[in-house]
């Protein structure tokens, strides 16, 4: 099962030469889903190269020096050694410093020819000129207890329908929908990591047209109550 079917329609159009932003709070989630990419289109951890901020005093600032750009491009530009291409990730890159987003630039518009370049940030305000040369994946944020609470409205298995609807009835006059449609889309984010069934693969596509589907009807309830009966449905043929 591949990862990018998981993350949305965004990722159908992943290939190599490309240059991506991950951007989310969770950078754990963010960097796993990097990993898993790779590794789906079959690049080697002998072919990845990773850079982060760099502490090396209480004074420091914690940037991405400028040396550690420039090696990551020299690795980048060497032939890949195990599989299909060279992954460069860089980590918490709303911390590159001025210059080092600089020497960053040509590279992210003319990426070497097989190679993938991944940044994790969850600050795109600091990378203005960095972010325009990449597509940008958003990784839903994380949720309170509150919003994960009425999310397991859709996950919850063996309650009565009725319910449930009753249920979303609230739900859809709350302010709470978003959130929570963001809380479920990281529930099935999770379940992805730990178990990677099909199942929960098609859940999160019918959520993500939920959210789009949200954005452009005033009848939220009937956008959830189609929702829970696709779960119900998906479920049903596990």
């Amino acid at each position: 099962m591949s990862v990018k079917a998981g993350f949305g329609e965004q990722l159908k159009e992943v290939h190599l030469a490309s240059s991506l932003v991950f951007y989310g709070s969770d950078l754990e989630l963010s960097f796993y889903a990097a990993k898993k990419l790779a590794k789906d289109i079959g690049i080697s951890d002998f072919d990845t190269v990773e850079i982060e901020p760099e502490i090396t005093d209480k004074n420091s600032k914690g940037e991405i020096k400028i040396a550690a750009v420039r090696e990551l491009i020299r690795q980048i530009n060497l032939t890949p050694s195990h599989g299909v291409g060279r992954l460069a990730i860089i980590k918490q890159a709303d911390k590159l410093s001025r210059d080092s987003a600089n020497t960053l630039l040509k590279t992210l518009e003319e990426p070497p020819k097989s190679a993938l370049l991944i940044l994790l940030s969850s600050d795109l305000k600091q990378i203005p000129t960095v972010i325009s040369r990449c597509r940008i994946i958003r990784f839903a944020d994380k949720a309170d207890s509150t919003d994960i609470e009425e999310a397991k409205i859709f996950t919850s298995t063996g309650g009565k329908l009725k319910d449930q609807f009753a249920k979303i009835e609230r739900l859809s006059q709350s302010k709470n929908i978003e959130a929570c449609v963001e809380s479920l889309l990281i529930i099935l984010e999770k379940e992805l990591r730990e178990n990677g069934e099909r199942q929960t693969v098609s859940k999160a596509k019918t959520v993500f047209e939920a959210k789009k589907n949200l954005q452009i009807t005033t009848n939220k309830r009937l956008v959830l109550e189609n929702l829970l009966l696709k779960f119900d449905i998906i479920n049903s043929h596990n």
